[in-house]
């Protein structure tokens, strides 16, 4: 996978025209690099690492950046060998539009790294279609914008901050070169994670391939406090590829979003008996809101025992279809379905984690050094549900937000340099042979899919307490299997590789998942329950999980707790 990290001081250039205007000075771009781990103190590393990556150099041309390019030849080589340390006034974990907003507003402040998975673009940023959401119509306000947020939420948008009183400093993050397989530390004052969300604990999501939760688990083994990951908003309509008359040669890594705007352009869901259904579930039928209609869509699929439902548009002028949904038109042409004819198969998928390491207003964590933007934080701004347009509101205003506060904190630390000293170093397995590999590889891969199927069938859009004990103990009998498993192989407890930290990263999310829905008795928001059907006044509160190992937390061991909203 090609990776690259941006690493300067002063101003930070990223591709234009996004950023047209940005200058840049002493930046050394340092090439194909994946992520890491958070560092602790006082405590011990976990062996879970994300893969990550940055951004790529575009349009140098001027005289002094093509010096500095040449003169960071040596810088490269020497940052890429095995056990090198690099250390920095900032790390910023993630390229989307959190982790670019706070990148280029800290770096006129001090030395800047910016790490990130895949392509500089492959984040929930580039895929989202709603845009912003704000106020700029005259008939609107703020003050509506406010309330329709909190009514979405659910009314468990929570403004509280977070108290810090925590001895857990970061002190930055591993990264893997995912070319080459060298490790190298990143050693800085201030950590951002702007990671992005866990999609892909289920088999079908709207999340690009990076979204594997990798934040989430390490700030959770950074003893970070987690919140709210119960609250999974599931896009009711991505297109269904079983029911194309012509298959994908390969299953997408993310599924097509069909928009809601098929379904307000006076699109109709019918299941594979041409029944229309929607009117059956909500007076306002296919215009109800989307967790209605994914509910919906998901109790036809149970009963009926079906893998996909139809939204059928054909019934509408085919000039307006094709000029109103071209990218969906083409899309399905492309698998032999013609949607101003023939209706499009569709099921929900995984598209928003509202829950997250838990932040205060200014994108601070309990964990001293790390701070949180984008869908990787749960800042309480969602609540229950996720009003749409809101997530990239949030993103920009919390990146933000964090600028001060962690320039403060910038300035007002210093670089332990003999904090890199206290833990292992991650190494690469090499030493296991390519056949080994390959075998692991192979091995985690069907355990991934194994572990996303039960996410689907009991940790759904409809849960019950039976469906999610189910959940637990089967989760818990396949980690231990799959890492039973990587012993027998020689697997040690310090080797890293790509899908081995991505495996371990979704089992850690998806448990949290579990562990928060559990402790959840009433049907809120995006959790819903057969349980537990209605909502609970008493129960309006925030679910926070409090790591108990000071090393890695167990799920035998797990806390969590109910905090009052003032």
């Amino acid at each position: 996978m090609a990776t690259s990290v941006a690493s300067g001081s002063g101003r930070l250039h990223f591709k234009d025209p996004v950023y047209r205007g940005q200058g840049c000075r002493q930046a050394h771009w340092v090439q194909n690099i994946a992520v890491p781990r958070c560092m602790q103190k006082e405590l011990s590393w976990s062996h879970g690492v994300s893969k990550g990556l940055l951004t790529k150099k575009h349009n140098y041309s001027h005289p002094q950046i093509k010096e500095d390019r040449k003169q960071s030849r040596v810088v490269i080589k020497s940052c890429l060998r095995e056990g090198y340390n690099k250390y920095f006034d900032f790390a910023v974990i993630g390229s989307g539009i959190a982790g670019l907003r706070y990148a280029l507003e800290v770096a006129k402040h001090g030395t800047v790294a910016v790490i990130t998975k895949a392509e500089p673009h492959e984040s929930n940023t580039n895929y989202a279609q709603g845009g912003v959401s704000a106020v700029l119509c005259p008939s609107d306000s703020v003050e509506n914008h406010v309330q329709d947020t909190i009514i979405a939420g659910a009314y468990l948008c929570d403004e509280e901050t977070v108290r810090d009183g925590s001895d857990t400093v970061c002190h930055g993050v591993d990264t893997l070169n995912t070319e080459t397989q060298d490790v190298v530390r990143f050693i800085s004052k201030v950590t951002l994670l702007a990671s992005g969300g866990a999609g892909h604990i289920y088999p079908s999501t709207t999340n690009p391939p990076v979204a594997t939760g990798d934040g989430m688990a390490m700030a959770h083994r950074a003893q970070a406090l987690i919140s709210n990951m119960e609250f999974v908003q599931f896009h009711p309509t991505a297109l269904a590829d079983v029911g194309l008359p012509i298959k994908p040669r390969e299953a997408r890594e993310n599924a097509f979003l069909i928009t809601e705007a098929v379904r307000g352009d006076g699109g109709i869901l019918y299941n594979l008996g041409m029944e229309r259904f929607m009117p059956f579930y909500d007076k306002r039928a296919e215009l109800a809101p989307r967790d209605v209609v994914a509910r919906s869509i998901d109790d036809q699929l149970k009963k009926r025992n079906e893998k996909y439902v139809l939204l059928d548009i054909s019934h509408k002028p085919k000039e307006n279809i094709l000029s109103h949904f071209p990218n969906i038109a083409a899309e399905c042409l492309r698998y032999g379905l013609d949607i101003t004819q023939q209706p499009i198969p569709v099921v929900p998928a995984a598209h928003y984690m509202c829950g997250g390491v838990r932040a205060g207003l200014q994108g601070e964590t309990n964990v001293r050094g790390l701070y949180v933007a984008g869908e990787v934080a749960c800042t309480g701004l969602h609540g229950a549900n996720r009003l749409a347009s809101n997530s990239l509101l949030e993103a920009l205003v919390f990146a933000r937000r964090a600028v001060q506060p962690s320039i403060d904190h910038m300035r007002s630390s210093r670089i332990d340099l003999g904090a890199s000293r206290l833990w292992s170093w991650p190494v690469m397995p090499k030493s296991l042979g390519d056949t080994v590999l390959n075998n692991i590889v192979r091995r985690t891969r069907e355990v991934r899919k194994e572990l996303q199927l039960i996410m689907w069938e009991y940790v759904g859009i409809v849960r019950s307490t039976t469906r999610l004990q189910t959940a637990e103990k089967r989760i818990g009998e396949l980690e231990l299997e799959w890492e039973t498993y990587l012993f027998q192989q020689g697997w040690e407890p310090t080797m890293v590789g790509i899908e081995a930290c991505e495996m371990r990263n979704l089992f850690c999310c998806s448990k949290l998942v579990v562990s928060s829905a559990l402790a959840r008795h009433e049907s809120r928001g995006l959790h819903y329950t057969i349980d537990f059907p209605h909502v609970e006044e008493s129960m309006r509160l925030p679910t926070v999980i409090f790591p108990c190992s000071p090393v890695n937390s167990t799920w035998s061991s797990r806390q969590l707790h109910r905090q009052q909203i003032c």
